[in-house]
C-alpha cells in the first residue's frame, strides 16, 4: 500500500468521524477492519486528521481489549482465561504454548506464523479448558493435545480439525 493511499484512506475514514458521538472507537474500528491492526503510523495520522491528540487514540485502543497494536499471526491462538478454564490449567497451557511457539512480549513469533492471546471468556466453560485456533474452538485441552492442535493450525495449512464444541 502505498503511503498517499494510507493518507487518503485515513482522510476519509476521518471525514465519515469527524464530530460523531463515538468518533474515536468508530474510527479506530474502521481502522483495524482494514489493516488488521492498529499500525502506528496510521493512528498517528488519524488523529491528526481528527484534531485530537494522539493520547487518546492510544488511550481508546489499549483500554478496549478488542484493538490490536501488533498485526496477528497467520495463525492466531487464543486461550480462555475464564473461571472454570484458569482453574483446570489455562495457564499453563498459555506457558507451554508461549515456550514451545518463541511468543515474544507482543504475543506473536518472530516470523508472525503464530499469535497468541488471552481472552476472558469463549462461552465454552462445561468444556474447559477451551483454545480457539483461528475459527475452530477446542475442548478440554490438556498440554499433550498442544502439539497435535498446532500441527492443525498451522499457517498455510489449512485447518482440518474438526470444532470439538
Amino acid at each position: 500500500m502505498s503511503e498517499a493511499f494510507v493518507e487518503s484512506e485515513v482522510k476519509a475514514i476521518a471525514d465519515r468521524w469527524v464530530g460523531v458521538p463515538g468518533m474515536i472507537t468508530g474510527a479506530l474500528q474502521e481502522v483495524q477492519g482494514r489493516h488488521g491492526y492498529l499500525p502506528e503510523g496510521v493512528m498517528a495520522d488519524l488523529a491528526t486528521a481528527l484534531d485530537v491528540p494522539l493520547s487518546r487514540l492510544f488511550s481508546a485502543a489499549t483500554f478496549f481489549a478488542f484493538f490490536r497494536l501488533v498485526p496477528k499471526g497467520e495463525s492466531h491462538i487464543q486461550v480462555c482465561m475464564g473461571t472454570a478454564c484458569h482453574v483446570l490449567g489455562a495457564p499453563r497451557i498459555r506457558q507451554k504454548l508461549d515456550r514451545d511457539l518463541g511468543v515474544d512480549e507482543r504475543g506473536v513469533t518472530s516470523d508472525r506464523a503464530y499469535s497468541v492471546e488471552e481472552v476472558r471468556c469463549l462461552g465454552c466453560c462445561s468444556l474447559a479448558p477451551v483454545v480457539r485456533i483461528n475459527e475452530q474452538t477446542y475442548g478440554r485441552v490438556r498440554m499433550k493435545d498442544l502439539g497435535r492442535l498446532i500441527k492443525r493450525g498451522r499457517p498455510g495449512g489449512g485447518d482440518d480439525a474438526h470444532q470439538n464444541t
